[in-house]
């Protein structure tokens, strides 16, 4: 079949709002930007389904402060120039937005509603108004600030592999999901802002899958923080956006007996308004000796914030109505909620502009490794801002100053037919290799109190579906070949998981070893990145520049929860 090929000064491949803030910035530079999304055109990503909450350091509060609390909160292991650059830019990103035509929320006086985070003093979010829409109302403000830029935007289309000369990348290449048509795209530079992926696990009224992980180790990229997941606790039947609201006001986790069991047993300083990560480990202690279910409580938000927290708009105030009609009032019900890991928050190793050690390849956004398994309501949202602005810059800049690499036909080729050849052909179907892939993630001892065992376990059988199922997958038509590499791409996340989960043995962040429950603070501060050598990962411990760092651990907020370890080790047994 003849490939479509096209010609871009810049590729972003992923077109979510980090692929629209760089698109944005690097078209200052250059002449062509083009996006490319597996799903529909201008869909927005993930971004466009949240809350629209914000992680914003306004003029009245002190950088320092917050560095400080973030370096407290991830135990230590936080990417210190980062986050700063992250912080120091969140005003002008946000500022950007309002220009846009965005709302965020004020209060009775003027000022901006913030809600505190995690039962920290400083890190807050500003929220977005109307309750329910700012990620729909976000995407539309980026959308518009497009008009008349010299970006081009495609939907649809699967990218499958970077192409290369020599060290640097040249493009990609893929095919339309709907018709199965090749697609060969040469650019000057390339930016990844596809997700890392998860589990399929519902978020929202979309699922994540796979993202960017065979396609980064596959061009040379090396990824990082793999071993941490955003566990969330969600309801057990239905899916319902602003944990990260309601627990700061007053939401709270009871046990069948109605007792705060966080605040009871776990952390009396916190109690529930802490990460998900703690609330699910207490969770999953409760259960085991036999109090559960564990139900989410809201009686005790005060009045006057409940018309703030009630979805006014959007798929949440339809998804509240439509629970209504059920007979089932989410703020005065008890709700069952339940534990489950849906995504990744590894990422693909950068400097601060974004780029990889494969020359003209770039990472922004979710794409980009920051969080370590803790997570602040409103941090993608503001990272995906501020790095694809800056990465952006960074990229435009980049191709503008260069000459287009060289275009390897007959490598695209081979590219192309090595996913091509299984559209039409009988096997294994995508949803096998999904439900297998969720089966290995599920047990406890896997992805909330992880053990040696549990995590050789899965990698066991990881192994045994690599060589047993992957060759012979199948594909009917083009939206099946689509989820093929989707599936495929859900197995070698999963593998990177399991492989960093087992390096490190220690807790640390939203990392917990229930047969190493204790922090090592007798070795030097480590990422855990994967790299790939002859078609394997190949797991290595980079050292924290502690030394270029403007702070040096001297607190953990690990520290202010008691996980009895006679419980703990239970799951060792």
């Amino acid at each position: 079949m003849h490939a479509t090929t096209l010609t871009t000064d810049v590729l972003i491949i992923g077109g979510g709002f980090a692929g629209l803030w760089a698109a944005r910035q690097a078209a200052t530079h250059v002449k062509d930007v083009l996006i490319v999304d597996k799903g529909p055109r201008d869909w927005g990503g993930l971004g466009g389904m949240s809350g629209g909450d914000m992680i914003t350091l306004h003029e009245d509060q002190d950088i320092n402060e917050w560095l400080d609390e973030v370096v407290f909160f991830n135990d230590g292991l936080c990417d210190q120039l980062m986050m700063l650059d992250t912080l120091r830019d969140s005003l002008p990103r946000f500022h950007d937005y309002e220009a846009m035509g965005h709302t965020f929320t004020r209060d009775g006086n003027g000022n901006y509603v913030r809600i505190p985070q995690r039962g920290l003093s400083h890190v807050s979010l500003t929220t977005s108004a109307p309750t329910g829409k700012g990620g729909i109302n976000m995407r539309a403000a980026l959308l518009r600030s497009m008009e008349g830029c010299s970006v081009r935007r495609m939907g649809n289309i699967m990218i499958t592999a970077i192409t290369k000369d020599g060290n640097r990348a040249s493009g990609a290449v893929g095919f339309f999901n709907r018709s199965g048509e090749p697609v060969s795209i040469r650019a000057k530079a390339v930016l990844i802002t596809a997700g890392t992926g998860g589990w399929k696990a519902s978020y929202l009224q979309n699922s994540m899958a796979s993202g960017c992980v065979e396609l980064a180790l596959k061009a040379g990229a090396r990824l990082r923080n793999f071993e941490f997941i955003d566990n969330w606790n969600v309801p057990k039947l239905f899916a319902w956006e602003g944990q990260t609201v309601l627990l700061p006001l007053g939401g709270r986790f009871i046990n069948s007996r109605n007792e705060e069991f966080m605040a009871e047993r776990y952390s009396p300083v916190l109690g529930s308004k802490t990460d998900t990560q703690y609330n699910i480990r207490g969770m999953v202690l409760e259960v085991k000796a036999g109090r559960g279910p564990i139900v989410f409580d809201t009686s005790r938000i005060p009045e006057k914030y409940m018309e703030e927290v009630t979805p006014a708009a959007g798929w949440m105030k339809l998804n509240n109505e439509k629970l209504k009609n059920l007979g089932v009032d989410f703020f005065k019900d008890k709700i069952e909620w339940m534990p489950q890991p849906i995504a990744s928050e590894g990422g693909i190793a950068t400097d601060l502009d974004g780029a990889t050690e494969v020359e003209g390849l770039f990472a922004a956004g979710t794409a980009q490794s920051l969080p370590t398994g803790v997570y602040f309501g409103g941090l993608s949202i503001c990272h995906c801002a501020t790095s694809g602005y800056k990465t952006g810059d960074a990229i435009g800049r980049y191709a503008a100053n260069c000459d287009a690499p060289a275009f390897d036909q007959d490598q695209a080729e081979e590219l192309l037919n090595r996913e091509l050849s299984r559209l039409g052909r009988t096997g294994i179907a995508p949803k096998d290799i999904v439900r297998v892939t969720q089966e290995l993630m599920a047990p406890v001892d896997v992805c909330i109190l992880k053990t040696e065992r549990g995590l050789e376990r899965s990698l066991k059988r990881l192994e045994e579906v690599k060589n047993e199922f992957i060759p012979v997958m199948g594909a009917e038509d083009p939206h099946y070949l689509c989820k093929m590499v989707e599936a495929r791409g859900m197995l070698m996340l999963t593998e990177a998981y399991l492989r960093s989960s087992l390096e490190r043995t220690e807790s640390r962040a939203g990392h917990f070893r229930a047969d190493h429950p204790c922090r090592d603070d007798g070795t030097p501060l480590y990422w855990v990145e994967i790299r790939q050598h002859e078609g394997d990962m190949v797991i290595e411990r980079k050292e924290l520049p502690l030394n270029s760092y403007p702070l040096k651990p001297y607190r953990y907020y690990m520290d202010q929860f008691t996980f009895p370890l006679d419980e703990i080790q239970s799951f060792l047994r």
